[in-house]
């Protein structure tokens, strides 16, 4: 299941990616060549990023390639780093679930009607980067924990 979701937010944040280099791209051309800025580009290019950050940052954070402080937990001996590291995926636990799933679905229906100025687009699209990006945190965190105890497992095993 990993490798699938896993291969699914690759595919998307590297498909977004692309695409927003080719409209940027545009965007330079219809300001600079054309005098005629484009008015649905900036706003698809911030919109997009939202969603890229979202997305990318779960991806980040599931490969374990995410920005980490860890000079910190290495001071400590090696049962206190995994009771630090433990606490860490229940943290992003936590934040997934109350911050990004729960507030970004009240942000996503605060949102339901309003539409932006230039792509004409439902804003609740924009909203819904915040509990998409907070299931797939969840996903990768749950999948963290249970890694680590099938870790802490084998470690006792080997010790006996």
């Amino acid at each position: 299941m990993r490798n699938i979701i896993d291969r699914i937010t690759e595919i998307l944040t590297s498909s977004l990616m692309i695409i927003m280099v080719i409209v940027a791209c545009w965007q330079v051309f219809t300001r600079f060549v054309l005098n005629s800025p484009s008015t649905v580009s900036e706003e698809f290019l911030r919109y997009s990023l939202i969603w890229l950050t979202m997305v990318g940052a779960a991806n980040a954070y599931g490969k374990k390639k995410h920005l980490a402080v860890i000079f910190i937990a290495r001071k400590f001996p090696d049962k206190i780093q995994m009771l630090i590291n433990l606490l860490v995926e229940v943290i992003v636990l936590l934040f997934s679930i109350i911050i990004l799933i729960l507030g970004g679905t009240k942000a996503f229906q605060n949102a339901v009607g309003q539409v932006s100025s230039a792509l004409g687009m439902p804003m609740e699209y924009l909203y819904l980067c915040l509990p998409v990006g907070g299931v797939l945190f969840l996903f990768y965190a749950l999948i963290n924990i249970a890694e680590h105890f099938k870790r802490n497992k084998l470690i006792a095993q080997e010790r006996k």
